[in-house]
């Protein structure tokens, strides 16, 4: 492949993803779906370089192609494409943090409800039993 594909590709997902872990740290929800879909595409591009991976490409070719380069641009591409990776790893544990807050804020709607704290079967939708001490 010629370096303006190589580049371009490299550039596309190291963006994307780039993007996506500003708005996970930014907390963005707005932007996260146009975000999430623009990281899916580029990553998709790179499983699918060369034809795929049945077909001997996708990541390792990308790779394998962008060290048949010469040194300077090489360098820059695999540095980009290592600071892509990065990040997605870090996009994934942000992206964990997320659901935890989600679901820890559910759980403290839930409980500051009327029939949380008035009911004794706590008022929340698919919790039978008690939930409450007979001391409260």
């Amino acid at each position: 492949m010629t370096l303006t594909v190589l580049d371009g590709l490299v550039t596309q997902v190291a963006h994307a993803v780039s993007d996506l872990r500003r708005t996970l740290e930014s907390n963005e929800v707005e932007a996260l779906e146009a975000t999430l879909a623009q990281t899916s595409n580029a990553l998709n591009a790179i499983n699918d370089y060369a034809g795929g991976m049945p077909r001997g490409g996708g990541v390792e070719k990308l790779r394998a192609d962008i060290l048949a380069l010469g040194e300077p641009d090489s360098q820059r591409l695999m540095s980009e494409l290592n600071q892509a990776s990065i990040d997605h790893r870090v996009n994934g544990e942000l992206i964990k943090l997320a659901m935890q807050r989600s679901a820890a804020l559910q759980s403290f709607v839930a409980q500051q409800s009327l029939g949380a704290t008035y009911e004794i079967g706590g008022g929340i939708p698919g919790v039978s039993g008690n939930l409450l001490s007979k001391k409260v």
